[in-house]
């Protein structure tokens, strides 16, 4: 069976060129025609481009927090990682010496891969590593360490292409970092650099154009990074509201999403249809009313967190679909705790 190394020294991908080696000079639309170019010179070679699996050995997190320690210039030779995440930057020192950016989950770790430690024959490593592109999912099996320069590294033995990305990923932004005050900008050391996603300033990230951003969540995910700490900072707050009202031993429910008549607040429902039934049902915009026919019920405390639905105008405080949560005591007065 044929690797991906096999096929790029027989020369069946196309040769890349460009300072980085990633084609990006070229128009997108060519460059999403030569990646599907090179996935069918894989396939035809009985080669998966998409492989079932690779065994990680740690998260980037981890192995970060795990050789965080180690000194510049310090490497670990009789050890071996493994791990797995997607290519960010990619740089070319020489024909036998590569660096990328390796991300996951937010974190970033430096991949040193050199042709003196690579298990890749050393006439076929630099085709091997032209096959990777910015945006790729690549795995890395080698030894942790230091550069000379103090960067905590991963040195690859091998390099494993897991998923390749077709799409050419927007530009990383270069320069120094600027911290935006009112209608000034000055700039600033980097190591005083706004972080950005903290305070929201989108003015700090690859990805600037809010339209795109919102319609194309993974792209906005995957180039500004910093912009997970919103999606982590929401969960955090659902769940300590769900924390807090079940030490105080309420009952989590689920109420209907679609109701035969709208109800529970004065807003215009959003309407669909029952194919089976025949019928217009209404998307919920309050779970109000179940919520207190469970209380008439019995069940003294109760709540519920989960979408609701008003078909009316929306700004940036307003959404038509949005999460709430309604809770309600029974035998209880505001002024008490």
């Amino acid at each position: 069976r044929l690797s991906v190394l096999d096929i790029a020294g027989d020369g069946i991908l196309p040769q890349q060129h460009g300072p980085a080696g990633d084609g990006e000079e070229t128009d997108p639309t060519q460059y999403y025609e030569n990646r599907l170019k090179m996935l069918d010179s894989l396939r035809s070679a009985g080669v998966e481009p998409y492989p079932h699996k690779f065994d990680i050995a740690i998260s980037i997190a981890d192995y970060v927090a795990k050789y965080n320690s180690l000194g510049a210039g310090e490497h670990l030779l009789t050890v071996t990682e493994s791990l797995a995440g997607r290519v960010m930057s990619k740089r070319v020192s020489s024909s036998k010496l590569f660096f990328y950016d390796l991300y996951g989950d937010g974190v970033k770790v430096q991949v040193m891969a050199g042709a003196s430690y690579s298990e890749v024959a050393e006439t076929e490593f630099y085709k091997c590593h032209s096959v990777v592109k910015r945006g790729d999912i690549v795995g890395i099996i080698g030894y942790p360490g230091r550069s000379s320069r103090g960067e905590l590294s991963i040195f690859a033995r091998n390099l494993i292409l897991l998923s390749p990305c077709l799409h050419m990923l927007p530009n990383q932004r270069t320069g120094r970092c600027t911290a935006v005050a009112g209608k000034t900008t000055r700039a600033k050391a980097d190591a005083d650099c706004w972080v950005p996603g903290i305070g929201r300033n989108t003015e700090a990230y690859v990805l600037k154009d809010q339209e795109t951003r919102y319609r194309q969540r993974y792209l906005d995910l995957m180039v500004n990074h910093q912009v997970r700490h919103i999606f982590r900072t929401r969960s955090r707050v659902i769940s300590f509201i769900r924390r807090f009202l079940d030490e105080r031993n309420f009952l989590e429910v689920e109420t209907p999403m679609m109701n035969l008549i709208p109800g529970g607040a004065s807003a215009k429902p959003f309407v669909t249809h029952h194919n089976e039934l025949n019928m217009d049902l209404y998307m919920r915009i309050a779970p109000e009313l179940h919520l207190k026919q469970l209380v008439v019920g019995g069940l003294d405390r109760v709540y519920e967190i989960g979408k609701q639905f008003r078909n009316e105008g929306f700004d940036l405080t307003h959404s038509p679909e949005f999460t709430g949560c309604e809770f309600y005591m029974a035998f209880m007065q505001t002024t008490m705790t």
